[in-house]
């Protein structure tokens, strides 16, 4: 399955190149670990093609993908705004066919290692119970090792249930005051299971970081979630989750130069992600945020 989150300057879209498959059946791996990840099975992967800005980054704009009240980032620059590559998000991976863990592969745009004085963040926020609240955020330190290792790994959750504010996923009208991404569930091998996931730079690609979290933390093999990858560098305060309930628009600014007063990025800096996508169900009712072609109808 594959993704592309794409831009059109006048109306910024979603594309999906590839239509949404189902995870019901998954194949075993013949060497899977229940205790630590192996390698990443190769069939039945979810493909998210997210923008890249390298085109533009000289002009000091975002060639698109930046909705903010859908809570759409694409802002890999600083507040002059200047390139920061090793966070622009290209490409990212799912698999959930080992039947212990799930693997993720997120790829950059330039290597990581790039990024490693103004110490990124790169993970997933997870939605569990498909309210369009998440109920955990994964976040992983960067550069690493290419050995999968619990060092720098970090699972919160949020004790009010309110990620999302008033209206979940949306802007807010007025900003929201909730508590974020404020309760920790795992550091770095602490915490009820001590493998829950594990993370490691690529050993093929140094412009690629791989996540594997087991099946049980996200409702078992055929559990239904919504997920959506982040990198950081400027924002990387989980308690202000989701920015755009704590930011006004002004307040955050634009990466994008034809939005006008709002341009350049302020307070919301230093940060991309990708629009959220369904795994293992599909999308009904009202479910914000999501890619657009995967947009349920109205119900």
């Amino acid at each position: 399955m594959k993704y592309l989150k794409s831009v059109n300057i006048v109306a910024i879209i979603m594309v999906v190149a590839m239509a949404l498959g189902a995870f019901s059946s998954p194949v075993a791996a013949a060497d899977s670990d229940p205790n630590k990840p192996g390698e990443m099975p190769t069939i039945k992967t979810q493909t998210v093609h997210d923008q890249s800005n390298e085109n533009t980054a000289s002009d000091k704009t975002a060639f698109g993908g930046d909705v903010f009240n859908l809570g759409w980032y694409e802002r890999p620059f600083d507040q002059d705004m200047n390139y920061l590559p090793f966070i622009d998000l290209q490409t990212v991976l799912m698999n959930r066919q080992d039947p212990n863990w799930v693997y993720v592969k997120m790829s950059m745009v330039n290597a990581i290692e790039e990024g490693a004085d103004s110490k990124p963040l790169y993970g997933l926020e997870m939605d569990t119970d498909l309210d369009n609240r998440g109920e955990f955020l994964i976040t992983v330190t960067a550069p690493r090792g290419t050995e999968w290792a619990t060092d720098g790994v970090t699972v919160l959750s949020n004790s009010d249930n309110m990620i999302g504010g008033v209206k979940p996923v949306l802007a807010d009208t007025n900003p929201y005051e909730g508590k974020g991404y404020d309760t920790e569930v795992f550091k770095s091998g602490e915490g009820d299971d001590p493998n829950l996931v594990f993370a490691r730079m690529s050993p093929s690609d140094p412009k690629t970081l791989e996540i594997a979290f087991k099946h049980s933390f996200v409702g078992g093999a055929k559990g239904k979630y919504m997920w959506f990858p982040w990198a950081m560098v400027g924002m990387q305060d989980p308690t202000k989750m989701e920015f755009n309930d704590h930011f006004s628009r002004d307040e955050a600014g634009s990466p994008i130069k034809t939005e006008g007063k709002y341009y350049p990025v302020k307070a919301v800096w230093g940060v991309d992600n990708t629009g959220r996508v369904p795994s293992g169900f599909e999308p009904t009712g009202l479910m914000p945020g999501l890619i657009e072609s995967l947009q349920p109808k109205p119900q």
